[in-house]
């Protein structure tokens, strides 16, 4: 089974307890194996993969045993992402594309975020503590989403940009303002700021422990005097008329509070301006879908359909909404602007 298909199968429903104990040796199976290759990654042997290499010559340059480097590769190869050859362990080319530079920490920042993730919503429900809404605490967890959300918005920019009218002209005007809501450890507030130097930021965000990092990482990057970390919630911004462009990530908002929410951010957009939204409802029955609909009810957000959300734009009287085509993860980015 190739790693695409890991999160995608859907599962026959079991009729016998023989059955149900089979899909969950099954699933079980599955689960180990998208856990080892977190951990392939994170120890670096999709690099060390380039040219075929004995699990021995694996395990001395990550520094564990032969038996869990053999393992690690192992695992690689039931995801479908290397192979076997006489003389070792080989990663496919579309892993060795994704494990250097930038990439390799967003690929690292992916397996990091879900799995840890993962682990806190079962040990939650073990102590019978499982809460929603976006509350982590845990500093790998909080960055390794940041990353995510740069390497998203990178993406978009890319995607996106081009069809927003005059909007890097407006973001490089040297007047040029972006609201971060949400916005976690600040990640997505300075990418921007590092691809367009003149734009400014303010970074909204309610929670302690992401804004106390993202003060962090704000000063580490250098953008100081470009980057405003605010707390609070989006509901409560008070700004009109105040930025170009917002990124609000509705997959950590219920449908309850996403229309004060849309409405807040049109009046604080200029005219003109355009706001990027994203959710993680919709899709089918298969367990790709599912999780994505599960992540976005732990975040604090629901199940409700990109469809229903692109509604709620028009009606807090955004023109030119569009849907984009459902990513990889579940999420559907969407656009909307604010009328000249």
């Amino acid at each position: 089974m190739d790693a695409a298909r890991l999160a995608s199968v859907a599962v026959k429903p079991a009729t016998s307890a023989p059955e149900v104990r089979d899909q969950l040796a099954e699933l079980s199976g599955s689960a180990w194996t998208y856990a080892a290759i977190g951990a392939a990654v994170e120890l670096g042997l999709p690099a060390l993969m380039a040219e075929p290499s004995s699990a021995a010559s694996l395990a001395g340059a990550a520094g564990v045993p032969v038996p869990l480097a053999a393992s690690l590769a192992e695992a690689l190869v039931a995801g479908g992402l290397a192979e076997r050859r006489s003389a070792g362990f080989v990663a496919a080319p579309g892993l060795l594309s994704l494990a250097v530079g930038r990439s390799q920490e967003v690929l690292r920042a992916d397996l990091r975020s879900g799995l840890l993730q993962m682990a806190a919503l079962f040990d939650g429900a073990t102590r019978g503590q499982v809460t929603t809404g976006w509350t982590h605490t845990d500093e790998r967890i909080l960055q390794a989403q940041g990353v995510m959300s740069a390497g998203a918005i990178g993406m978009l920019e890319a995607r996106v940009f081009p069809q927003m009218d005059g909007m890097r002209e407006r973001l490089d005007s040297g007047d040029g303002a972006f609201l971060d809501v949400g916005a976690g450890v600040a990640a997505v507030s300075i990418e921007l700021c590092l691809r367009h130097p003149r734009l400014r930021a303010v970074a909204l965000e309610p929670q302690e422990a992401p804004r106390r990092l993202a003060q962090v990482n704000v000063a580490d990057a250098g953008l100081g005097d470009r980057v405003e970390i605010r707390a609070g919630l989006v509901e409560d911004l008070e700004d009109q008329e105040a930025f170009d462009l917002v990124w609000l990530p509705g997959n950590f908002l219920g449908s309850e509070a996403m229309p004060r929410a849309l409405a807040v951010v049109h009046r604080a957009l200029r005219p003109g301006g355009h706001l990027l939204n994203a959710c993680l409802g919709g899709g089918g029955d298969d367990q790709r879908s599912m999780a994505a609909r599960l992540r976005a009810v732990l975040w604090g957000g629901d199940t409700v359909a990109p469809e229903h959300v692109a509604t709620l734009l028009r009606q807090a009287g955004f023109d030119e909404v569009a849907l984009m085509d459902r990513l990889p993860s579940g999420l559907v980015p969407m656009q909307g602007r604010k009328r000249l």
